[in-house]
């Protein structure tokens, strides 16, 4: 009997990578606030001399888009999960990682999507590829994780209309359930759900020595920002003058990338044979903070760096220089955007009349620079041990 409605509770996602062949080996993502798929079919309209009427609408391949959103909670990412057997963690290292995306429908009286049944029906999306993620640390509310994908293949369990079911591959066995009705709950241990206090600032851990190519702290567990803002301490970190508060009074960082995701074709064949992420790719960092002494952002037509008497052509010139970026979050979640983030814009405002606080927003880009790291990621290529050096936190 068909569901009279769906809800959050009914509803479980997870992934596999493509090519496996045992169709239940998936894996549940836990967290997960939402989840959206849209199809496009892209039709080509041919007319001819003599009639009105249309001559062909051809169909083409379909579009597949997928749109998940996460809490960071102490489980595996979207990201790592959705680019299991990647072969390094950077952007580049999982830019052909393929998964199989599936979500599990269970009878709307059920309390969850108990584990040891099955659904009521469930759709898989094959092929699937990473097209955009964002990761979002607000001072206000939870921790969050979006993630796009994008692919050509949708297929609904027991959908009446295709034909020949059985050669689609493994897609007629079921995605278990892998919650119980007690209840699941996310990592206490690391934090629970991640909010303000679960950011990882202060001062760089003892066992942890030198700096990078920027000076910023190679500690790869806490966070570094660019020594550009004020308040941030030279090496990167935000520490506590008093004890008590923090130097930079951070109120938001965002993170995004778009990986494009073009098709490329071939004759003889209809559908694309691989979708390329589209190089060079911007990645960009807002990080806004609350104004205290102004943005301290300087800038001039010869840049604040030069120096007008000098015959140097080595020496330094411009406005601004090249920073570190790395977040660090109690639940073991780690992004690195590397050393060379330049400020895009920034932006100060607020402080009106109506009483609210001055803000500044800092706006870096880098490009092709994204390491997303998480403590209980199962890719064996590389090691969570080894994150000091993934995230790019070598140096002198």
């Amino acid at each position: 009997m068909a569901n009279n409605r769906i809800f959050y509770a009914v509803q479980q996602v997870g992934f596999r990578a493509d090519g496996v062949t045992d169709a239940t080996v998936f894996t549940a993502v836990h967290g997960v606030q939402s989840v959206g798929m849209t199809t496009n079919f892209n039709l080509s309209q041919v007319f001819e001399l003599g009639q009105i009427s249309i001559y062909e609408n051809i169909e083409d391949i379909p579009d597949v888009e997928v749109s998940l959103t996460k809490v960071l909670d102490g489980y595996n990412l979207i990201y790592t999960a959705a680019t299991v057997g990647a072969a390094a963690p950077t952007l580049s290292g999982r830019q052909n990682a393929k998964s199989v995306f599936a979500l599990g429908i269970w009878p709307d009286t059920n309390d969850s999507a108990k584990t040891g049944t099955t659904p009521e029906t469930q759709c898989e999306c094959s092929g699937m590829f990473v097209s955009s993620l964002a990761y979002s640390f607000p001072v206000d509310g939870e921790f969050t994780e979006d993630v796009s994908l994008v692919g050509n293949h949708k297929m609904w369990h027991n959908d009446p209309k295709v034909i020949n079911f059985g050669s689609y591959g493994p897609v007629n066995a079921d995605f278990a359930g892998a919650f119980t009705d007690a209840g699941e709950s996310p990592d206490l241990a690391n934090g629970g759900v991640q909010r303000r206090e679960n950011l990882l600032m202060g001062a760089p851990a003892g066992g942890v020595g030198g700096v990078d190519a920027n000076g910023a702290s190679r500690d790869a567990d806490i966070t570094v920002l660019p020594i550009q803002i004020f308040g941030i301490e030279s090496d990167g970190t935000n520490q506590k003058t008093n004890g008590l508060d923090f130097g930079c009074h951070v109120q938001s960082i965002s993170v995004s990338c778009d990986l494009g995701r073009e098709e490329i074709f071939e004759l003889g064949r209809k559908a694309p044979y691989h979708r390329f992420a589209t190089f060079p790719l911007e990645v960009t960092c807002d990080i806004e903070v609350i104004a205290v002494s102004g943005d301290m952002v300087s800038a001039t037509e010869e840049g604040i760096r030069s120096n007008p008497n000098s015959t140097d052509c080595h020496a330094d010139s411009g406005n601004l220089a090249d920073e570190t970026i790395r977040i660090a979050t109690c639940d073991g979640t780690r992004i690195g955007l590397g050393i060379k983030n330049k400020l895009s814009s920034v932006t100060y405002g607020g402080g009106d009349a109506g009483g609210g606080n001055a803000t500044i927003t800092y706006s870096y880009t880098n490009f092709n620079d994204m390491t997303v790291l998480h403590e209980n990621d199962t890719n064996t290529n590389f090691l969570w041990e080894d994150r000091q050096d993934l995230l790019g936190a070598s140096g002198s």
